[in-house]
């Protein structure tokens, strides 16, 4: 087993609990960093030294906002906890380091961004271990197919008259047709597992 994508399967169970309706927001603080680093978060926003940064999400409770070369990684155990924020000088791997934060609140989620239309796979999902019952994903899908696992964002595309899309090392099918919507199910290539998905 490779450790990275035994690493990412990790990832992707741990963080389903998280998952719904709605997306994780940034948690709102002010934090320092080492060389005279400022960042404050509010509202959504993060900003490094006054300025305001791009924010990626690479999990519902992980983010990296950057600004110049200057990164910042700000993570979380969840949405309601004390977030960990750490910097980074782009191309100097000499500067890295762990950033103090002084105070924190947490941020307000945001809605999905859920499209309307009319394609059969719209609604919420839920991925499931057939062996333990346990949820492995949370699916969101809208009426233009734009699919969120998570919270996150991911490519779907049709495949044989699926719905397919892949997060990790898990890809995930969808049936749109009610006659074989029950054979939805996920894949895990890794770990070599797999499981129902069903539509709630």
């Amino acid at each position: 087993m490779h450790k990275k994508s035994a690493l990412l399967t990790v990832i992707t169970l741990a963080i389903a609990a998280y998952a719904g309706s709605v997306a994780a927001a940034v948690p709102n603080f002010t934090a320092s960093c080492p060389m005279n680093i400022q960042v404050k978060a509010q509202g959504g926003n993060v900003f490094i030294n006054g300025k305001k940064a791009t924010l990626k999400t690479d999990a519902p409770t992980a983010y990296t906002a950057q600004s110049g070369k200057i990164m910042i990684g700000i993570t979380s155990d969840s949405a309601t906890s004390e977030p960990s924020v750490d910097y980074a000088i782009k191309h100097d791997k000499r500067a890295n380091g762990i950033c103090t934060v002084s105070a924190w609140s947490a941020g307000k989620a945001a809605t999905l961004p859920m499209a309307k239309g009319d394609s059969p796979y719209q609604g919420k999902w839920t991925a499931k271990n057939s062996e333990t019952g346990a949820t492995v994903a949370n699916i969101q899908v809208d009426g233009k197919e734009q699919v969120w696992v998570n919270g996150v964002k991911v490519k779907a595309k049709r495949a044989d008259g699926a719905l397919q899309f892949r997060q990790g090392t898990i890809l995930y099918t969808l049936q749109g047709d009610p006659r074989i919507r029950d054979e939805s199910d996920w894949n895990d290539s890794d770990v070599q597992n797999t499981g129902p998905i069903r539509l709630e």
